[in-house]
């Protein structure tokens, strides 16, 4: 029953999402890229030499 009541207050957002063609995923996919690059790259020299590997991993 709750979720009713939450889908019946964001029903205008929830039928927007589903008709449009837009979607987050590539931004999402970038986020997890520059995540995992902080973990296992913990300590670079500068944050110019973190700018860098970020561009290598989304060029």
């Amino acid at each position: 029953v709750r979720q009713w009541t939450t889908f019946k207050r964001h029903k205008v957002a929830v039928l927007a999402a589903v008709t449009s063609s837009y979607s987050n995923g590539p931004i999402e996919g970038v986020n997890r890229l520059i995540k995992s690059l902080k973990r296992s790259c913990f300590g670079f020299k500068n944050q110019l030499n973190f700018f860098k590997g970020i561009y290598q991993i989304t060029a």
